[in-house]
């Protein structure tokens, strides 16, 4: 029978906790135990392995060049058997609930939300199901995109959508008049009721020149991946958009104005299902952070 070389799991959880906090101390109080403790602990692996992973100091540990290297492949294992152990064994003090959404509502503002939401209540657990996936079984709560003023009105109603020039940070410095859209090629979400064609009106007479160059994109999430790269600018619906827009690094343009769209983000529950409190509590978090989200950027003045 040929030996392992996989290590103690609990001496890599240790060194993970320690790794992350640069302190035995600290990584004791996340783990309840004793930095003396942690210390020996560390001490085993590095023993098992015959490396040292940290350099130590009187106030704090630091990664060697062979801890450094391998952190990661400790923190995605932990995380692989974390997963998978919640997945097959689920805790029977944590409730799940399922959230359907669009793409765009599922890539940028949902995550963010969840996240929140779950931490500030860990006995719930949010899976988020993008729209058009076909499904055994129907959600707790879907949040759908709808294209009608008078949606408004509805008793789910989240948040409506307005939209706003995003363009990468150097692109956006140079625009300091409406004329400077001249120079850029504009990207057209083809899901979008509002488009660049409801902004250049505003501008008709101004715009004069070279015909604009105006490119036709299937979703907003491939349309901010181009602007990205430095392909044009985008008119996108805020504030669904806002994470991704700030995640690729992008900036919006508050020289030109936003512009009021008809569609919006509705809430509903599946009919003749009691309404469950954690997805009660899901769109009372729902509802609180789109009235967080809920300012749009100026225009400068």
């Amino acid at each position: 029978m040929h030996s392992t070389r996989i290590p103690s799991l609990n001496w890599l959880r240790v060194f993970d906790a320690a790794a992350r906090h640069e302190s035995f101390a600290s990584a004791g109080r996340e783990l309840n135990m004793s930095a003396a403790a942690v210390s020996q602990q560390v001490a085993a692996l590095e023993t098992y392995l015959k490396k040292p992973l940290f350099e130590r100091s009187a106030n704090r540990v630091r990664l060697t060049a062979e801890g450094d290297e391998f952190l990661p492949t400790v923190q995605v294992s932990l995380q692989a058997i974390e997963a998978k152990a919640a997945a097959l064994f689920p805790r029977k003090d944590v409730e799940r609930i399922s959230v359907m959404a669009s793409q765009l509502m599922a890539m940028s503002w949902l995550p963010r939300v969840i996240a929140v939401f779950e931490q500030s209540d860990p006995s719930i657990r949010v899976d988020l199901l993008m729209e058009g996936t076909p499904r055994p079984v129907e959600p707790d709560l879907t949040i759908r995109f709808v294209e009608d003023p008078s949606v408004k009105s509805h008793s789910g109603w989240l948040m409506g959508s307005t939209y706003v020039v995003v363009g990468r940070r150097d692109d956006v410095n140079r625009i300091d008049r409406p004329e400077a859209l001249l120079a850029f090629r504009l990207l057209d979400v083809l899901a979008h009721a509002v488009g660049w064609n409801t902004l250049l009106a505003l501008y008709a007479r101004s715009l004069k020149g070279p015909p604009l160059s105006i490119a036709s994109v299937e979703t907003t999430p491939l349309a901010l991946a181009m602007v990205k790269e430095g392909l044009g600018l985008a008119l996108v619906p805020w504030p669904v958009s806002r994470q991704l827009v700030q995640s690729l690094g992008l900036v919006v343009c508050t020289v030109l104005p936003a512009i009021s769209g008809s569609a919006s983000y509705i809430i509903e529950q599946p009919s003749g299902r009691s309404p469950r409190s954690a997805a009660q509590a899901l769109i009372q978090a729902l509802h609180h952070a789109a009235d967080d989200d809920s300012v749009v950027p100026s225009p400068s003045v």
